[in-house]
């Protein structure tokens, strides 16, 4: 991958794949020993980490789009904003289905190589999320 718009377009189609929950456009766009610096429990390593967490997403959130908000390429790295939009009809984060829409944006750095992603750093904003799905942060509450 030559130049920076190479890189910006395989987190778009990497992305993409996540939101088609497409598993081969997922395995084109991510490398099979990807290393996943975020995992969420349960999640194995490589492509198949990735997959679980992609159909994860998906039973969490119907009517998932993913939306890439901001790129800044460095090197063989993206870093991004990407927003996450659903209706929480599934367990997410241990919080049983609400039926309310749900919206969680994610900072991601990848760092690719021969066009596919070989590294991932994810920080979603979980407790926003837990914020729509009803829950709240008590201060000093034990």
């Amino acid at each position: 991958m030559g130049n920076n718009n190479d890189l910006r377009q395989a987190y778009v189609r990497l992305i993409a794949a996540v939101e088609a929950n497409d598993g081969d456009a997922l395995a084109e766009t991510v490398d099979p020993d990807i290393v996943d610096h975020a995992p969420f429990p349960g999640q194995a390593p490589g492509l198949p980490g990735i997959a679980f967490w992609m159909r994860g997403l998906h039973a969490a959130l119907s009517g998932l789009t993913g939306t890439v908000e901001d790129t800044v390429v460095e090197g063989d790295k993206v870093a991004a904003r990407v927003t996450w939009r659903g209706t929480h009809t599934g367990p997410f984060v241990g919080v049983a289905a609400t039926g309310k829409p749900l919206t969680v944006v994610s900072i991601q750095i990848l760092r690719f190589q021969g066009g596919r992603a070989v590294e991932w750093w994810g920080v979603p904003d979980l407790y926003g999320a837990l914020t729509q799905m009803g829950g709240h942060f008590e201060p000093g509450a034990e």
